[in-house]
């Protein structure tokens, strides 16, 4: 067995990856909470319906004494669940690098994954563990379907990602700290071969998205922006966010103007006042999300292309969806298959190594590809290619899409 320490295992997020994790073969599973009250009833939830499962658990806060604490679980993989990584430091990571275990995070903070491998890569090579980070929506299942939708391309144009959970999503505190700390702050885009920034949630682009209607999206902070242009090679990268709500949105956007003008220092201080709020406009939201990346560029004949991935999340799946990626890792790491070292999560595992992961859940993807002539031909002259792919998504027009779903069964 193969002892597994999953730090902030009852947040929104470590919870639902708790349970993901103890149908895993091979793995004894200890889930760590700053309240051992929390971790011991998670983990006995979890044995009622699986008694079977290799489940404990214990007090964990981070500390200058987390190498302590390593060396009495003495693991052999260190999974943090926990955030917020804006304003973490690598220090838990070298802690379970230096006890000699291995280490996957769900970061998606763009300095600390950017900044990972040269921090712990030199360290993790010494100690002959595989350290992870960015095992998430974004880097790691942004950049697999970016790089699916691309592959052979010759030329990458743009590739625009965005983010649509569903308003009824179960969000912690952590997950909102994060969202809030750079509301009104510079966030990194590419645009035109060069690095740029945009004002974090402060503007707004109407979209219609098939199956979940109209959404206000606006810009977030990842590290996509970084990894993109160097890895495929894009002109143009893009990465936003658009909520369900209406009210949460245009909350956000005062909230980002505020900041801007000076008026408001610390917005991610107001998370626990948003966290009560959301009680109210859960309410009126749905429990259906998705995911969207789009490209444009010059196939492998030279021929100007759009290609769409499409992730739509429903029953209230979505927030499963950042788990798969370390799921995923988890499962290629016991087979071991991945050489020591640290590294950001982008390009380690491939888009059918992620979605086979959402087996369990009410999730579906989707992709599709036009040559740009037959979008607008279809479509009108003023068609463009977004406008295409929702029509070619709604009424089944079959220009090479593949679809793959994965729906729990009645």
């Amino acid at each position: 067995m193969m002892r597994v320490v999953l730090i902030g295992a009852t947040g929104a997020f470590g919870s639902r990856l708790a349970r993901a994790l103890s149908q895993v073969s091979d793995i004894e599973l200890v889930l760590t909470s700053r309240s051992l009250e929390r971790a011991e009833r998670l983990a006995n939830a979890i044995s009622s319906t699986d008694p079977g499962a290799h489940i404990s658990a214990c007090a964990f806060e981070h500390s200058a004494d987390d190498r302590l604490s390593f060396e009495k679980l003495r693991p052999w993989l260190i999974i943090d669940a926990s955030g917020p990584f804006q304003s973490a430091s690598y220090a838990t990571a070298e802690a379970a690098i230096d006890v000699g275990a291995h280490w996957i995070d769900l970061a998606d903070a763009t300095n600390y994954v950017l900044g990972f491998a040269d921090a712990l890569g030199a360290r993790a090579h010494r100690r002959g563990v595989v350290a992870i980070t960015g095992a998430s929506s974004t880097p790691a299942l942004s950049y697999a379907a970016a790089e699916s939708l691309t592959r052979g391309w010759k030329h990458v144009e743009s590739i625009d990602i965005a983010i649509y959970p569903g308003g009824d999503a179960q969000v912690g505190r952590a997950v909102l700290e994060a969202v809030l700390s750079y509301a009104g702050s510079p966030v990194p885009v590419w645009q035109n071969n060069k690095a740029a920034t945009v004002v974090g949630w402060g503007t707004l682009q109407r979209t219609v998205i098939p199956q979940l209607g109209v959404r206000y999206r606006a810009p977030v902070a990842t590290a996509d922006a970084a990894i993109l242009p160097a890895t495929l090679g894009a002109a143009n990268v893009s990465f936003d966010a658009g909520l369900e709500s209406r009210l949460e949105q245009f909350g956000l956007l005062i909230l980002a103007r505020l900041r801007k003008q000076g008026w408001l220092r610390h917005p991610e201080r107001l998370a626990p006042l948003l966290l009560r709020a959301r009680s109210l406009t859960r309410l009126f939201a749905n429990d259906t999300g998705g995911t969207t990346v789009c490209a444009e560029g010059f196939d492998a004949l030279g021929k100007p292309v759009y290609a769409r991935w499409q992730l739509t999340a429903r029953n209230g799946d979505g927030p499963n969806v950042p788990i798969l990626p370390a799921l995923a890792a988890v499962r290629r790491l016991l087979s071991d298959d991945f050489t020591p070292g640290a590294r950001h999560a982008a390009g380690l595992l491939s888009l059918n190594e992620i979605e086979a992961e959402m087996a369990p859940y009410s999730l579906e993807t989707a992709a599709g590809y036009s040559e740009m002539a037959v979008a607008r031909t279809t479509c009108g002259q003023s068609c463009d290619p977004e406008t295409f792919m929702r029509q070619l998504i709604d009424r089944q027009r079959s220009i090479e899409v593949c679809q793959r779903s994965y729906l729990r069964s009645e």
